[in-house]
């Protein structure tokens, strides 16, 4: 197929994307074309995105350290707030060490080069996030995916596979449904199965925990028992960047074999300060944490009186399923020029027939908001 027949396609399925261009900093409120939109497509949980202390510090360490890194971090690009930021985040999640990516894609791919052989078996949840699942591909082990959060099946497969190198690899809050792992069955899985277990909690991390440390402190899991965090600063921490942690030893494996690491501009000097910063902040933030959660639980009651059917979903991340992909976008403009921002997901991000507006919540709405939010989605479906 020629590649504009391709896109044609796309678009006649309902699969087109279209970006828009805000011209505001990120918040509940953002414009567009001198125009005011109520967001709720964002990742920036605590909503620290246009935190002041946050850009103060990221200026204060320009003056200091200037723009670009200059070079991977194995070159010269490895700046005291790159160290900084390392020995900080190992503190806030007890762990032995850590080591910041540029990126949580990069972090995620750089598994590929580090933990997996030939004799690798990946055991991955079916609803993984796509860099997990390309981080398997691109690797010389062998991926297989068990049903989503199905403990049995996992166990099926752990069994069946029980004389390779085994590998676990799994979200901890899963990017589109909004549901949690069952982090501790299978974690109790990986110990009896001798089993690597991996855990991205990039959209847990900053939202859940009494520090916001995330699933793991949550659930009460360690490093013994969750050998390798991955977690990303691009959301609850309102900049960009990623980090594994770990053991000492697995953090140094991956400063010597990780290609994503190696072969890459280290990040910007002043965002690493910034998100040391970051760190203090989202770990005194439990009123924030707690409005967020009250909202969460204003949307399901307004939704319930709507006569609205609400995920089960009981975190930030609220897909409301629709299942057709064009109806899915009808949907989404609808609400777009009622002025609200609600993302329409559609494959192959989601499965085909799921296709959902996915509406993510954040500290810094409003109950008022919340409400608008329900009300345009109430008349917008019952125009259809």
């Amino acid at each position: 197929m020629k590649l504009v027949d391709e896109l044609n396609q796309r678009e006649f399925d309902g699969l087109y994307r279209v970006r828009r261009t805000i011209d505001s900093y990120q918040g509940p409120l953002v414009v567009i074309d001198d125009e005011e939109y109520l967001n709720f497509s964002s990742n920036d949980y605590l909503g620290l995105a246009n935190n002041e202390v946050l850009k103060a510090s990221m200026i204060a360490a320009i003056e200091a350290y200037g723009v670009g890194a200059g070079s991977s971090q194995l070159v010269v690009g490895h700046s005291t707030p790159h160290k900084m930021l390392e020995k900080r985040l190992a503190e806030f999640l007890n762990r032995d060490a850590a080591l910041v990516f540029s990126s949580g894609y990069l972090a995620n791919l750089a598994i590929a080069s580090v933990l997996i052989d030939s004799n690798t078996i990946i055991l991955q949840d079916k609803l993984n996030h796509a860099s997990l699942i390309d981080a398997a591909q691109l690797s010389k082990g062998r991926l297989v995916r068990y049903r989503h959060s199905d403990i049995n099946h996992l166990k099926f497969l752990l069994e069946k596979y029980k004389n390779n190198n085994l590998v676990v690899m799994t979200d901890g809050v899963f990017s589109m449904d909004g549901d949690f792992a069952p982090i501790v069955e299978i974690a109790k899985l990986c110990k009896t199965y001798d089993a690597f277990l991996i855990v991205d909690d990039a959209h847990g991390l900053g939202v859940l925990g009494d520090t916001g440390a995330g699933l793991l402190e949550l659930q009460k899991l360690d490093q013994l028992q969750v050998p390798l965090l991955i977690g990303t600063f691009g959301k609850s921490f309102g900049g960009c960047g990623a980090f594994v942690s770990g053991s000492a030893l697995h953090v140094e494996a991956f400063i010597q074999k990780a290609r994503t690491y190696i072969y890459t501009t280290a990040m910007l000097p002043s965002l690493a300060a910034a998100m040391t910063q970051a760190i203090d902040l989202v770990e005194n933030a439990g009123e924030l944490r707690q409005n967020l959660f009250r909202l969460i639980k204003l949307y399901k009651e307004l939704m319930q009186d709507a006569k609205l059917e609400a995920s089960e979903s009981g975190s930030h991340i609220q897909p409301l399923i629709i299942g057709n992909a064009n109806k899915t976008v009808e949907l989404s403009e609808s609400l777009y020029k009622n002025k609200l921002l609600a993302a329409a997901i559609r494959p192959p991000t989601v499965a085909k027939g799921t296709s959902r507006l996915r509406l993510s919540f954040t500290a810094a709405h409003n109950k008022e908001q919340v409400a608008r939010l329900v009300r345009a989605i109430k008349n917008n479906l019952d125009e259809q």
